[in-house]
């Protein structure tokens, strides 16, 4: 019985391996986020929450607000 049941968690776990392989799991591609300094002052903290790309947010929230002035 454990046999079994080892056997059938193996298969599952190749199964999903599998299955994100095929889908374009890969971790490889994720976006690149950009380096940070080490320094541990106010301004530089700024600096850096300031180099993060946002996209357009106020673009992607109209499409949220339309859908609640919808309701």
């Amino acid at each position: 019985m454990k046999k079994l049941f080892w056997i059938i968690i193996i298969i599952v776990v190749v199964l999903i391996l599998w299955w994100l392989w095929q889908s374009g799991g890969d971790l490889r591609n994720l976006p690149q986020l950009p380096g940070v300094s080490e320094e541990d002052t106010t301004t530089q903290i700024q600096q850096d929450l300031n180099q993060i790309d946002l996209g357009d947010i106020d673009q992607e929230f109209q499409s949220i607000d339309t859908d609640l002035n919808n309701l």
